[in-house]
């Protein structure tokens, strides 16, 4: 039942940020929208953006056991695409420095967790690590942004070939700079 009750109250702000950014949403819209009290609310979330880290968080995990590694960050990408409009309205609500550390944090996540599934994140320096992460935060960070202002994104169907053409063009490059860190 409390997962049930914690979904609904997902579901419900996922809706509404659909229509509206994050600071134009307010407990009393949620709790209206899901019937449920304010108290309800406040057990499982501390405020909107909670619920949004919630829901992201819950998508990664989706993500983490349905995809192979190397997928996992085009999975991710795949995932923004689709709540086009929640990600923008988030954007206009927490603005590009905190929206740019919040996706950052989560691509860094799954890069780290590719490395280890592949066995070789202890092998990996450091400075290497870090130089890889911070590459492919900006680097999708960029896409996100690009596709959220771009009109064009809005057709599916345009959307899904540019994914699936960044798969293709980034298909073993984590294991490729894995590699090259080791040699040199």
């Amino acid at each position: 039942m409390a997962q049930i009750t914690k979904n609904l109250i997902i579901e419900s702000a996922m809706r509404l940020a659909e229509k509206k950014p994050l600071t134009k949403i307010t407990v009393r819209d949620i709790t209206t929208e899901c019937g449920i009290t304010r108290n309800t609310f406040y057990y499982y979330f501390h405020d909107i953006y909670d619920v949004f880290t919630t829901f992201i968080e819950n998508k990664m995990n989706d993500i983490y056991q349905n995809s192979s590694t190397e997928s996992a960050m085009f999975d991710f990408m795949e995932l923004a695409t689709e709540y086009k409009k929640v990600w923008m309205n988030c954007y206009k609500s927490l603005g590009h420095e905190r929206m740019s550390k919040f996706v950052g944090e989560k691509i860094r996540s799954l890069i780290i967790r590719t490395f280890e599934a592949e066995g070789c994140l202890d092998t990996l320096p450091p400075q290497d690590l870090e130089i890889i992460c911070t590459f492919y935060e900006e680097a999708f960070f960029g896409l996100l942004i690009r596709w959220l202002q771009d009109k064009v994104s809005d057709d599916p169907v345009k959307m899904k070939q540019s994914l699936n053409r960044i798969r293709v063009l980034f298909n073993g490059q984590l294991d490729l700079l894995a590699a090259n860190s080791q040699n040199n």
